[in-house]
């Protein structure tokens, strides 16, 4: 009874902050925007605009384009993130050291549900096209201290397994899921990050600093949405395909 106790007011210390708030202004209210999707890369904004939804502690927003909505809750005491983009673009992202040397085989394991694709009038490798339900970044340094970013997407035109370049940066892609999520459910992932970012760039990570969520629409200026479950480092969950 007093575990029990215990979990619930840990529980509820930390959906304190994250309960529903009032539908989003304006996406032209909510933070800064880029100089749009056809004049460069992003400014990569790191301002001190408060975003307009709570941000789970060890959180940061960081904005490309406008504000996308992510809404943090509970469901069976797994922490999962709702998401949304309007014709926008910017990620929460957070540390997540891992060193590769002491900890070779583990994976990345998380659960995500497309739940609205982008609606794309451009290839997904290119800049207007470069846009995605569901984005898991992973950020770190390769052997010969170079820094990387790759990404696991959920994709509307490029197929499971496909890895390419960004359009906008030197960051690999490699699509894990792809297509309408007819099910509705949430879709189990186990990925060896070491194994995937050796393969898309052809160079071993060292480690990984941090992770970030993201849903983008801005070059399509379309919307997209996703339910994505706290990644966690640590032995596979699935087998490694």
């Amino acid at each position: 009874m007093i575990r029990q106790t215990l979990i619930a007011a840990i529980v509820a210390a930390f959906v304190s902050g994250l309960s529903a708030v009032a539908e989003p202004p304006p996406r032209e209210e909510r933070a800064p925007p880029s100089a749009g999707p056809n004049t460069g890369p992003p400014p990569f904004w790191a301002t001190g605009w408060k975003p307009g939804y709570p941000v789970p502690s060890a959180w940061s927003p960081r904005y490309f384009h406008y504000e996308t909505r992510y809404t943090a809750f509970i469901e069976n005491g797994e922490l999962i993130f709702e998401t949304f983009a309007d014709g926008t673009a910017s990620w929460i992202s957070r540390p997540l050291p891992h060193d590769f040397v002491e900890k070779p085989h583990d994976c990345l394991n998380w659960r995500w549900s497309a739940v609205r694709l982008p609606s794309l009038t451009d290839r997904e490798d290119t800049l207007k096209g470069d846009d995605f339900a569901a984005r898991i970044y992973v950020f770190g340094q390769f052997e010969d201290g170079e820094p990387f970013g790759f990404n696991y997407v959920w994709t509307t035109e490029k197929m499971q397994g496909e890895v390419w370049k960004s359009p906008w940066s030197e960051n690999r892609l490699m699509a894990l899921r792809h297509g309408e999520n007819r099910s509705g459910a949430m879709l189990s992932e186990s990925r060896s990050v070491l194994a995937d970012v050796s393969h898309a760039f052809g160079k071993i990570p060292a480690n990984i600093e941090g992770i970030a969520l993201m849903t983008d629409a801005e070059g399509s200026n379309s919307e997209a949405a996703a339910r994505i479950s706290l990644p966690k480092l640590g032995p596979c969950d699935l087998p490694i395909s």
